[in-house]
């Protein structure tokens, strides 16, 4: 895969990750968070069982896994606790964490570039999602350990997508994620048999498409993919939830939202180097008198 086709499956990603925002939604009126992260793991796991086992692959799995668990389940946490507009901005924070992430645990050298544009990133995240938070509380704690978890995750895979088969690796990390899921979700299976089928439908959906394929693309794509840009063109994710939203559920952004989306845009350029100041040359100096 080249790095054009990487970024462009990265944005692909990020539709798919902003449709699932609806259909959550709408999901979780008929079953508990818990029980729709164990069936949506166990069956994003299923659709990798053909896969042969990559030894190398084991380890890394694990670590994928637990970091997006943790994710998952404190992000849902801290949506019982705090606004889906300070949720939004704070996940967004992992932005500029990756790159910080990626210094602290990696040494990893951190362009200017890619400073600018995390700044320019949460600046436009913060208006999309209308203003920021408005005063720290205990959801707003937890959502911000939500944003390190993804951090951690998006430079822990850009380390060791080249280690094993890409395959395996995104199948594995499936397993603790299911496993996971599965004792959070212990206490709501009696519930199971009074899911409708509509909500089956969908966590197929939420398992095969957003889950399986989304495991395999990001490890292809995170290969020839910095992880610091790799996180700049995830914030496209709530640009295109809003308008998912606006399409399908006729929610109004309004005029300081869809300037946070441009600059989320800009961002993305900024990360990618495709936007730069032009550069001042010096003239000339006339020749010296003889």
């Amino acid at each position: 895969m080249t790095y054009r086709w990487g970024v462009i499956t990265l944005i692909a990603i990020t539709v798919v990750w902003g449709t699932t925002f609806v259909v959550v939604k709408e999901s979780l009126t008929t079953i508990s968070v818990p029980l729709l992260l164990a069936l949506r793991f166990s069956l994003a796991s299923a659709c990798f069982a053909w896969v042969r086992v990559d030894r190398r692959a084991i380890v890394p799995a694990i670590g994928l896994g637990l970091l997006a668990f943790v994710g998952f389940a404190m992000q849902t946490i801290g949506l019982s606790l705090t606004s889906a507009s300070n949720a939004a901005f704070i996940t967004g924070l992992a932005v500029v964490l990756t790159p910080a992430v990626g210094a602290l645990w990696f040494r990893d050298r951190v362009p200017g570039r890619v400073v600018l544009a995390g700044v320019v990133a949460v600046v436009g995240l913060a208006l999309l999602t209308g203003g920021g938070p408005d005063g720290l509380n205990a959801g707003d704690v937890w959502v911000l350990g939500t944003a390190v978890a993804y951090a951690c995750y998006i430079v822990y895979l850009g380390r060791v997508a080249r280690r094993a088969s890409a395959m395996s690796l995104a199948g594995l990390q499936h397993l603790p994620m299911a496993l996971l899921a599965w004792v959070w979700a212990w206490p709501d299976v009696s519930t199971l048999a009074s899911v409708p089928p509509a909500t089956f439908a969908a966590i197929a959906y939420l398992a095969v498409v957003a889950t399986a394929a989304v495991a395999v693309a990001q490890t292809y794509a995170q290969r020839v993919v910095s992880a610091p840009v790799a996180a700049i063109i995830f914030v496209l994710e709530p640009l295109f939830a809003a308008l998912l939203a606006w399409i399908v559920l006729a929610e109004v952004l309004g005029t300081i939202g869809w300037i946070g989306g441009a600059l989320v845009v800009v961002a993305m350029l900024i990360g990618e180097g495709r936007l730069r100041l032009p550069r001042v040359r010096p003239r000339p100096r006339p020749p010296a008198p003889s």
